[in-house]
This record gives C-alpha cells, structure tokens and sequence, in this order.
C-alpha cells in the first residue's frame, strides 16, 4: 500500500511539475509577445510622429487645434530715449477735402479704419502725422480689457500705459458716446498720442487715458481681429485688473492712405494680367501683386470643374486683399487643370489650389498675404484661405465651408472669409463632399471619387 501511495505522489508530482514547465513556457510566450508588440507600437508611433514632423512646415490645412495660454512678456519698447518726440502740435497734414482710411499692418493681421475729420479734425491729423512718420512702428498692443472690451497701444518709449507721449497735446473735439467698432485716441494730458480699439458697446477705460477723441470706424474684418486679439485676454498676474493678448500683438506700421474722389474707381493696371484671361500660365512670382480690382465694382470666381459649375461672389469691401490676390492669381490660369484634392465630413470642407503637386505641401506662388483680419466664423458656401499656424502665411490654397460643421473652425477664427457662393454652387459643392472616400494613404484623411478637377476658374466684373 505504501508503495503504491508513493508512486503515485511521483506520478502526482510529475504532472504538477509538467504542468508547471508548461505555464512558465506560456508565460515566456507571452511575455514575449508583450515585449514585441510594444516594440512594435513604438516603433510605429515615431514613425507617424516623424511623418507628422516632416509635413509639419508647409501644411496649409484647417485642423481644429488646441493652444496653450502663456502670459508674453513685452519686447522692448522701439524708442526708448527721446526718439520720437515733437517740439509742437504738426501742420494741417491731411486734406479736409479728401477722405482717409488708416491701415494697421499688425503681426496678427491688418486692422484697416476709416477716418473721420469732421470728428476731431485736429486730432485726427495729428495721429495721421504721428503715424505717417513711423511714430508707432514696432509698438506692442500692450493692454486688453476683456471686460470694459477694448485694445490699447501706441506707446514708443515705455510699451505700457506710463508712456511720456510725442510732446504736444490736441483739443480731443466735442465728447462722444462710446460704442463698439470705433477708434480712438488720447489726444491730451499724460497719455497722448496713445490709441484704443473698442469692440464693445459703452465701455469705459479701466486705466486712465485721458483726452479720448473719436477719430473713425474700424472695418468688419478688422473688427473681427480686435474682438480675436480680446478673446485671447490674459489676467495679469502682477495687477488686480487687465492684462494683455496671450500672443503678443505688435504694430508693424500704419498706412495713411487716401481716397481721391475726383477719380473714384480708377486704378493703375500696368502691372495686372489682361482682365478677359488672354494672358499666359503663370505659376510662380516674386512678390504680392498690386490692386488689380476696382473697389467700385463687383466681382464673381466661376469656377468650371468635372462636378459642375460653381459661381462664388468675391468680397471687396471687408476682404480686398485676399479677393483681389485670388482674382489675379485666376487670371493667371493659377487654378486651371488643378484638382480639390481633399474633402473633410469632419469639419466640413474641399480644398484646392495646389498646382505644383496638388497637395497641401504645395510650395505655393512665391509669396504669402496679410490676414485681413480674425475672429471670422464659418457658415456654408463661403470660400476661405487655407493657411499654417503663422499668421500672415495665406498665399493662394483655399477651401470651401459646405456645411454645419466647419462651424468646429469658430474657436481659431483666422482663416480670412473672401467670398459666397449661390445656393445652386452649394448643391454643387455638397454633392463633392458627399463623394468624401476615406483613403489610408492620404494624410488629410480623403477626397472626392472620382476626382473633381477645377478646368478653369474664370474672374467676371459688373457693377
């Protein structure tokens, strides 16, 4: 009995010790498996992410993005000794007779305001002096009040509201009632020559700038870039109150120009491709083009693909730049026999206007364009630039908004909105974005099937 009790505590010990080799076999197996699998991810993930890096510089794709707030310190302000500084009040620079609109060439974008002589003549002037004079070039935009709803700037010497002033002070002109879109300047007391962008209605300086004047209207798509640089307001840790834009806002320079009524609606084209597209195909430039487009007028983008014929108005008067840039480019055959090689359901878009490779990686016509302006929201039909995150990096891609959902694009606001497209063009356009295929080799995502190619876009004039 014994004996076959010790057997079978052997043949018991034995099965336990094979089913022992057989677990710790499993396991080697499957720690193994882990261990390849993970090297496997890894070395997937750094591929994709230096993919992600080698496309990086010249996307020019709307994405949904996530910023991080950081609050900037100032640069140094440009003049601080006794640079820019006045002995007197300027001469009458400006003709009363002639009607002037300010041009704010900003590292965010262009800030355009009609001014108004007939508000504060003398205050008027003198910011037009200042400013033609280069008073505020390199300036910072060194103030935001979210709350109150104004930008404030124009301080040479210290780039902060302390700022000494050019020397001289105005009468401001009769008092005013604040309202939103206006512009205004501190024409006396200790902060001259300082200005603000208001973009709420009844709001009263937080900091005392004293003397305002109202000196005209800021443009839609300026506006829109006020209400943005306000939006991206950062408490100031070392205050109470206010604080500054979390990306710093700098003031390149102001252009004064002039508006010649005696010869409204005429513009010099010597520079300009032949207006009915007789001229040749030209893909590359130097530089920007000049004003080709009368302001006066009004003008279509037909555009003439394999899915129909979409017909889209420009917008000359809050978006010149970016329309006229778009019009000379077309009637140098820029877009023709190019493809709208991506659509996105996503956030509801088609994007073309890549010629040399008809990808967003396209090099582009030689140049970029100013940003017209910010906090733009995206409704169907319109046509809009594409751009990278820079700003100022638009040059000739663009997309179409199709539907809802490039309302996902409202949080950045930065792409310039030239144009509308007719109802029928929309149909047109979201029968391409109905054609959406998903294609794994394609870093955006997808495109249309079959192709959409853009055969002609043609620039109509009326009015």
């Amino acid at each position: 009995m014994a004996t076959n009790k010790r057997q079978r505590q052997r043949q018991h010990r034995q099965v336990a010790q094979q089913k022992a080799k057989a677990t710790a076999v499993r396991g080697r197996i499957r720690s193994r498996g882990v261990r390849i699998s993970l090297i496997a991810a890894a070395v997937v993930v750094a591929v994709v992410i230096l993919w992600l890096w080698a496309q990086g510089g010249d996307d020019e794709s709307p994405e949904v993005e996530s910023e991080t707030v950081v609050f900037p310190e100032l640069p140094p302000p440009p003049a601080p000794g006794g640079e820019r500084t006045f002995e007197s009040a300027p001469d009458q620079f400006l003709d009363p007779e002639r009607r002037y609109s300010a041009v704010f060439d900003t590292s965010q974008g262009l800030i355009r305001v009609r001014l108004d002589q007939g508000l504060s003549p003398e205050a008027v002037n003198a910011f037009a002096v200042l400013a033609d004079e280069g008073y505020y070039d390199g300036t910072a935009i060194f103030y935001t009040d979210d709350v109150e709803g104004y930008i404030q700037g124009g301080s040479p010497h210290t780039n902060s509201a302390d700022d000494p002033g050019p020397g001289f002070t105005v009468p401001p002109g009769e008092p005013a009632e604040y309202q939103a879109g206006q512009f205004l300047w501190s024409a006396e007391g200790s902060s001259t020559g300082q200005f603000l962008f208001a973009a709420k209605d009844d709001f009263q300086p937080s900091q005392a700038v004293s003397g305002l004047a109202v000196l005209g209207e800021i443009e839609e798509s300026g506006l829109g870039l006020v209400r943005s640089i306000l939006n991206s307001h950062v408490d100031n840790p070392a205050t109470a109150f206010g604080g500054r834009p979390s990306e710093l806002v700098i003031i390149n320079s102001i252009d004064i120009q002039a508006a010649d009524t005696t010869s409204e609606g005429s513009i010099d084209l010597s520079g300009c491709p032949p207006a009915d597209g007789s001229g040749p195909q030209v893909l590359d430039f130097d530089g920007p083009h000049p004003m080709c487009l009368d302001a006066s007028k009004q003008y279509t983008a037909v555009f003439d693909t394999t899915a129909g014929e979409m017909r889209i108005a420009l917008d000359m008067v809050n978006t010149p730049i970016t329309a006229n840039n778009f019009a000379v480019l077309a009637r140098y055959h820029y877009y023709d026999n190019t493809l709208l090689f991506r659509t996105d359901p996503g956030i509801g878009i088609i994007q073309g206007g890549a010629p040399h490779n008809n990808s967003p990686s396209d090099r582009g016509p030689g140049y970029t364009i100013p940003d017209e302006g910010a906090g733009f929201t995206y409704e169907p039909g319109q046509i809009v630039m594409a751009r990278t995150a820079a700003p100022n990096s638009a040059s000739a891609q663009f997309f179409f908004a199709v539907n809802e959902q490039t309302a996902r694009l409202n949080s950045q606001g930065t792409y310039v909105v030239f144009g509308q497209m007719d109802e029928q063009s929309l149909g047109v356009a979201e029968a391409i974005l109905a054609s959406h295929v998903d294609q794994p080799n394609n870093p955006l995502g997808g495109g249309p099937e079959p192709q959409v190619i853009v055969n002609s876009v043609t620039i109509e004039e009326s009015g």
